[in-house]
C-alpha cells in the first residue's frame, strides 16, 4: 500500500533539499549547486542569483567558483539548456547523456543536411581542436572547418548552440570564461584538470538518484520531462532505481520517492517559507504537472512564451506572485504582482528577501512595491 503524504509535507520536504529554508554557509556553494540539479544557466544573471537565494554569496563568488576556482562548470545539458553544475560531476552527466543526447532522426537530419556518420565526427574533430585554452567559436569553426563543404560549414554556424551541443553533451565541450563580448569554450578535461569514466548506464541512474533526492515524490514522466523528453529515458531510470524507490500517494497523486527520504518527507516540519526565486529557478521545473506548485489560472503568468519561467514569490512552498526587478545605482527595486492579498507577516518577509538579494548583487538597499 502506498504510503499517503499531504503537499504540505512533500513542499516543506523539497524546500530544505533545494536550501530554501535556510541559505548555506558560501563555502558549500558548488554543493548546493550539485543538491538541486545545476542552476539553469540560459540567462547567467538568473543562475547566479539562483544560487544567492540558496547560499549566503554574492554574484563574483558564483563567478570565482566558474573561472577562478574551476568548481563550477557552464555547458549545455538537461532539456538542450545551459546549466552551472559541480566541476566533479561534469563526467557524470555527460556520461549519462553521451548516448541520450539528441533525437538524430531523419527529419532533423534533412534540416541540418548531414548525415549522422557526419555529426558524430563533427563532435569528435570539435573536441580534438579544444583543450584548456578559451577560444571562441569563431575559431573553432576555423579549426574544425578545414577541408570541410560549405554544407558542413554551415551547420558548424547553425544556431543554438548548433554542433557545440552534443559536443557538450558529450563531455568534449564546455564555457571558458568570456572574451569581451565573445564567449569562449575549452575541453573539460583540460580546463579541469582532471576526468573520469563513468559507464553511461550506471550514470543515468546515479542522476535519476540525485534528481529524486531533490524533486521526490516524483514519476518516471517528471524525470523524462526535467530530462529533455528523450523517448525511455524515465523508463530506464526507474527500472535502474526499482530496488530503492517507494510508492507514495501525495493528496490522491501516485509518484515514488527514495525508501531512505520517506521517514524525512514524513516528518518534515512545516515551517513558515517565503522566498523570491529568480528566473528559470529549478525548483519550479522538476515536474511535468505543476498544479501542485500554482493554480491553472496562473500558468501563463509563471511559464511563459518561449520557455520563460517567471521570477516568483513562493509562500510555503507555492508560488504566490511574480516579480521583477531593476537596480538604481545603489538601490534594488522590486515590483510584487501577488495573485491574491498578501498577509503582512509575508510581505514582512518579501522585503526581508529583497534585502538579502540586494545583498548578493552588491547593492545596499532594497526597495519593494505591490502592485
Amino acid at each position: 500500500m502506498a504510503a499517503e503524504l499531504s503537499w504540505a509535507q512533500v513542499h516543506a520536504f523539497r524546500l530544505g533539499r533545494h536550501h530554501l529554508l535556510a541559505r548555506a554557509p558560501k563555502k558549500d556553494l558548488t554543493r548546493v549547486v550539485g543538491d538541486i540539479g545545476g542552476a539553469q544557466a540560459q540567462l547567467m544573471s538568473a543562475a547566479e542569483l539562483q544560487v544567492g537565494v540558496r547560499a549566503e554569496c554574492a554574484v563574483q563568488d558564483v563567478r570565482a567558483a566558474l573561472w577562478k576556482d574551476k568548481s563550477l562548470v557552464k555547458t549545455w545539458l538537461m532539456r538542450g539548456t545551459l546549466h552551472l553544475i559541480p566541476a566533479d560531476d561534469l563526467p557524470l552527466y555527460t556520461a549519462a547523456m553521451s548516448t541520450r543526447w539528441i533525437r538524430i532522426n531523419k527529419s532533423w537530419l534533412k534540416l541540418i543536411h548531414l548525415t549522422e556518420p557526419e555529426i558524430l565526427k563533427l563532435v569528435g574533430e570539435i573536441g580534438d581542436a579544444l583543450d584548456s585554452t578559451p577560444v571562441t567559436r569563431e575559431e573553432i569553426i576555423k579549426a574544425v572547418g578545414k577541408g570541410h563543404s560549405v554544407r558542413v560549414l554551415e551547420a558548424l554556424r547553425s544556431g543554438w548552440g548548433g554542433m557545440l551541443k552534443p559536443a557538450a553533451r558529450n563531455g568534449v565541450l564546455c564555457f571558458g570564461p568570456s572574451r569581451g563580448q565573445s564567449v569562449t569554450f575549452v575541453r573539460p578535461e583540460k580546463w579541469l584538470g582532471s576526468w573520469r569514466e563513468v559507464d553511461p548506464d550506471a550514470a543515468l541512474i546515479e542522476v535519476a538518484r540525485r534528481y529524486v533526492r531533490a524533486f521526490g515524490p516524483a514519476g518516471k514522466l517528471d524525470f523524462t520531462r526535467w530530462w529533455g523528453n528523450w523517448p525511455g529515458v524515465g523508463t530506464a531510470a526507474w527500472a535502474g532505481l526499482e530496488a530503492e524507490l517507494v510508492a507514495v500517494s501525495v493528496e490522491g497523486t501516485r509518484a515514488q520517492v527514495l525508501a531512505a527520504d520517506l521517514d524525512a518527507i514524513a516528518k518534515a516540519p512545516a515551517t513558515p517559507s517565503v522566498q523570491l526565486l529568480p528566473l528559470f529557478d529549478p525548483y519550479l521545473l522538476g515536474h511535468m504537472n505543476r498544479d501542485h506548485l500554482y493554480s491553472s489560472v496562473h500558468r501563463s503568468r509563471v511559464s511563459r512564451t518561449s520557455g520563460w519561467i517567471s521570477a516568483v514569490v513562493l509562500v510555503d512552498g507555492r508560488v504566490a506572485g511574480t516579480w521583477t526587478h531593476m537596480a538604481v545605482k545603489q538601490t534594488l527595486r522590486i515590483k510584487v504582482e501577488p495573485f491574491r492579498r498578501l498577509a503582512p507577516k509575508t510581505l514582512t518577509e518579501v522585503r526581508r528577501r529583497a534585502e538579502t538579494l540586494a545583498g548578493s548583487l552588491g547593492l545596499v538597499r532594497a526597495e519593494v512595491t505591490i502592485a
